[in-house]
C-alpha cells in the first residue's frame, strides 16, 4: 500500500511540476501574440502616418489629368531648350545633373520675347540647377519642387506673357 501511495505521490508531484510549465507556457503565447499585436498595430501605424503621408502630399500638389478631348485647347506653345549640364553639391561625391527642359507658354509672342532673351533664360536655369543637392533632386518630390521654383523664378522676368508648366524631357543625376 505503501508503493501506492508512493505512486500517488510521484503523478501528484509530476502533475504538480506539469501544471505549472503549462501556466507559464500560456503566459508566454499571451506575451508573443500581444507582442505581434503591438509591432504590428506599430508598423501599421507609422506606415499610415509617416511614409504613406508624403505620397498623399504629392498627389494633392499634382494637378489633375485633363480629359483627352480638351487637350488640344489646353495645351500651350512649346519651347524646347537645349540641354544643360551642371555640377550638384553631394559631401560624398562630385556630381552632375543633365536634364533637357521644355517650355509650355500661355502666349504665342512669348515666343519671340524667349528668342530674345534666351541667354539670360539659360543663365538663370543654369545657377538654379547649380544650387540644388543630390537628395533634393533624385525623388519625384524634388523634381517637382525644382520645376516650380525654376517656373516662379523664370516668370519674374517675362513681360510678354507667362510659362504655363516647364516638362522635364530628360533628367539624369549621376
Amino acid at each position: 500500500m505503501a508503493d501506492k501511495n508512493e505512486a500517488k505521490k510521484g503523478v501528484a508531484e509530476e502533475n504538480g511540476e506539469a501544471a505549472p510549465r503549462k501556466k507559464s507556457k500560456g503566459k508566454l503565447i499571451i506575451i508573443l501574440v500581444t507582442a505581434l499585436l503591438v509591432l504590428g498595430g506599430g508598423g501599421f501605424g507609422i506606415y499610415n502616418f509617416v511614409l504613406k503621408k508624403p505620397a498623399e502630399e504629392v498627389e494633392a500638389k499634382v494637378p489633375e489629368k485633363t480629359p483627352k478631348e480638351n487637350l488640344d485647347a489646353v495645351v500651350g506653345t512649346m519651347y524646347p531648350l537645349k540641354t544643360f549640364l551642371v555640377n550638384i553639391g553631394d559631401e560624398e561625391d562630385n556630381r552632375f545633373l543633365k536634364t533637357t527642359l521644355t517650355l509650355e507658354l500661355d502666349d504665342e509672342a512669348l515666343k519671340d520675347e524667349l528668342d530674345k532673351r534666351i541667354a539670360q533664360v539659360r543663365d538663370i536655369i543654369l545657377l538654379h540647377l547649380s544650387t540644388k543637392r543630390f537628395p533634393e533632386v533624385r525623388s519625384f518630390d524634388g523634381k517637382y519642387i525644382l520645376r516650380e521654383e525654376l517656373l516662379e523664378k523664370l516668370n519674374n522676368i517675362l513681360i510678354t506673357g507667362k510659362l504655363k508648366n516647364i516638362y522635364f524631357t530628360e533628367f539624369i543625376v549621376q
